[in-house]
């Protein structure tokens, strides 16, 4: 492994061993100071350790789930891009979730006795909210609070399992619930902070546990309460919009103020303002750039997948659009002069416009192989057929139009069309299903998954 794959390798997984290290802390330092051996003598014993290990480890994940969820561009830097950050998110909160649900199950398993019938009541009881009793010791009233407080972070977390994992909701009612993971992790938070538990026992636990309270906290307050004030947004206003013959809208947009700064095959998150009246829901979506970054304005294509893509061809010159980034690993630029083929299905071609228009005499030799189901769908042929082959030799255009040819686009056929794949970067952005094809095609041809490099990150 040369030293650029090593970066690769440590930029694709780097995050994931951060997120287990993490993870495991807690669950070392538990089997430290209890142990392991007593807690296996009988299954009551059992359920009583895997209960707090989960509730533990859980809490940890689950603050890694909202910091991933911020949604900065550093966090791109472990795992290769926001779209795999999103990977992970997804698959850090559902494990978290599950290990919570699990936390409270387990723990009310060890007041069952199997030869004592009230027993179940007894572990039932466990589960129910605690009375408020002003008579109480302080002690009692603060681990009341405490367990009430878990109590209502449990039924916020299953509820919100079941929507995540169970129930298909439209994106914007999904975006909504979410909100509430935070709401969840505060009372959760509070569980852990009050409890009487090992967190309580043991200071490395008790501060470890802390501070990714308070990480997962302040993630949620900088993304979801504060964004308006902690994230930067760019203000944008249309001054091109034109819907093209194949539920394709382009628009183009000036800055107001200072421009953004981004690498070509970069996307943004875009959210337009005051656009209720024309059809335009107001939330933000990501798109990827067609424009260079040398130029002043920023140009999209959009095509009509969903209820917001398709109210977008209401968009009025003059709008005025909020826009956050840049993100993404996507780009040419990250392998110098290495010889590249760049292969695009249908709207996946955006990015490689953005950087087919910031190609130069510097860039290594690039193959791109176009690929479209009619004619009619092909993008900037101005640009991409003509002006750049003619200017520069070492950039090849090839369009694949599937109705004039046998079949959809394969790795084969790509290989015969450029030349062979052996020492050469592949870049494919296209529908889902088409790049999973080719990156599972390109691999039985013995194409190393580091050098096959895919944009999957959409919203519709």
């Amino acid at each position: 492994m040369n030293e650029n794959d090593y970066k690769l390798w440590l930029q694709h997984y780097g995050g994931w061993i951060l997120i287990w290290l993490f993870s495991a802390v807690p669950f070392v330092r538990w089997f430290q100071i209890n142990s392991f051996v007593s807690s296996l003598h009988s299954p009551l014993m059992f359920f009583n350790m895997f209960g707090k290990v989960t509730g533990l480890i859980g809490l940890v994940l689950y603050a890694i789930n909202l910091l991933l969820a911020a949604r900065t561009r550093w966090m791109e830097n472990f795992f290769g891009g926001l779209n795999r950050v999103y990977i992970a998110h997804h698959i850090t909160g559902g494990i978290a979730l599950i290990l919570l649900v699990f936390h409270p199950l387990f723990l009310a398993l060890k007041y069952i006795d199997i030869k004592a019938l009230d027993s179940i009541k007894d572990s039932a009881k466990f589960l129910l909210p605690r009375s408020l009793d002003l008579n109480k010791t302080f002690f009692e009233a603060e681990q009341g609070t405490a367990i009430n407080a878990g109590i209502v972070a449990f039924i916020g977390m299953v509820v919100l399992l079941v929507l995540t994992f169970f129930v298909k909701l439209p994106y914007r009612f999904w975006l909504f619930t979410h909100k509430f993971l935070g709401v969840a992790f505060m009372f959760a938070g509070l569980h852990v902070i009050l409890i009487s538990s090992d967190t309580s026992r043991d200071a490395f636990i008790k501060y470890y546990m802390l501070l990714w309270v308070i990480i997962g906290l302040c993630s949620f307050f900088y993304r979801t309460v504060m964004s308006n004030v902690f994230v930067r947004r760019y203000p944008y206003k249309v001054i091109g919009v034109s819907e093209l013959e194949t539920n394709v809208v382009a628009l183009t947009m000036e800055p107001m103020e200072k421009s953004i700064d981004y690498k070509p095959g970069q996307f943004v998150f875009i959210r337009f303002l005051w656009s209720g009246q024309q059809g335009v829901i107001r939330e933000a979506h990501p798109f990827s750039i067609a424009s260079s970054p040398d130029e002043n304005n920023i140009r999209l294509y959009i095509k009509s997948l969903g209820d917001y893509t398709i109210g977008l061809k209401n968009i009025k010159i003059g709008a005025v659009a909020e826009i956050e980034g840049a993100y993404g690993k996507f780009t040419y630029t990250n392998f110098g002069t290495a010889p590249q083929i760049w292969v695009a299905g249908g709207i996946g071609v955006t990015p490689f416009l953005s950087m087919a228009r910031s190609y130069n005499s510097n860039s290594g030799a690039v193959d791109l192989v176009y690929s479209v189901v009619n004619r009619s769908e092909l993008l900037d042929q101005k640009a991409i057929a003509e002006y750049l082959p003619q200017k520069y030799p070492s950039f090849r255009y090839m369009p694949y139009v599937a109705k004039e040819q046998e079949g959809f686009l394969t790795a084969d056929k790509i290989s015969q069309m450029c030349g062979g794949l052996d020492g050469k970067e592949i870049f494919i952005c296209g529908p889902p299903p088409m790049m999973k094809a080719l990156r599972s095609q390109l691999r039985e041809l013995g194409v190393p998954n580091s050098k096959i490099h895919s944009e999957e990150f959409a919203m519709t």
